[in-house]
């Protein structure tokens, strides 16, 4: 077992006594109005509660990224890292190469160039064998920053891993306490 920390960034709706109550809270792939939620809004892991392991800055990030105008808050919980309900493509190889194979298996059966990662992880979840609680992913960007550290003969770096975020399908591996962390008010929505 290994408690891992985990934060979840919220819109800050002022509502911090009921946030702590009732969260984590859901990601729906449709709005309230049944649409399909598209771009950043979009949950690109399906449906779930929504995570950035360990590091808060990535809770920051993506508060500044999409919550600009409204400002955000951050919750934080734990969850066990090590459980065997985790799908887990940043640490578990053979989990990492068994979703490549799936999405090379989709693409060439769509006879496509590439296939979205919610193809896949859908497909999968389609699968009897495939009865995780959670996936793990760190998506990066095409460039990957690098830290300070080579390796001999400088022809290798270590890449700097960040924004690694999880999607729980259920409650099952989040452990409690749900509390807010942080809260991020931006000047323009402060009055005087």
């Amino acid at each position: 077992m290994r408690d891992t920390d985990i934060y979840q960034t919220l819109e800050d709706r002022q509502n911090y006594g009921e946030v702590e109550e009732h969260g984590p809270f859901f990601c729906y792939v449709r709005d309230d109005n049944g649409i399909p939620k598209s771009g950043v809004k979009e949950p690109w892991l399906g449906e779930g509660y929504y995570f950035w392991d360990t590091r808060i800055t990535d809770a920051q990030w993506w508060g500044d990224t999409v919550y600009s105008q409204k400002g955000y808050i951050i919750c934080h919980t734990t969850y066990d890292q090590h459980s065997p309900l985790l799908y887990d493509l940043v640490g578990d190889m053979k989990h990492f190469d068994e979703f490549v194979a799936c999405a090379e298996f989709i693409k060439a059966k769509l006879n496509t160039k590439s296939v979205s990662f919610p193809v896949v992880l859908t497909y999968m979840k389609k699968l009897s064998e495939f009865d995780y609680k959670a996936i793990r992913v760190w998506p990066h960007p095409y460039t990957i920053e690098k830290t300070v550290v080579r390796f001999p003969g400088d022809k290798l770096v270590l890449g700097k891993a960040d924004k690694i975020q999880i999607c729980f399908f259920d409650k099952t591996l989040l452990k409690n306490p749900y509390k807010i962390v942080e809260k991020k008010t931006f000047a323009a929505n402060q009055t005087i």
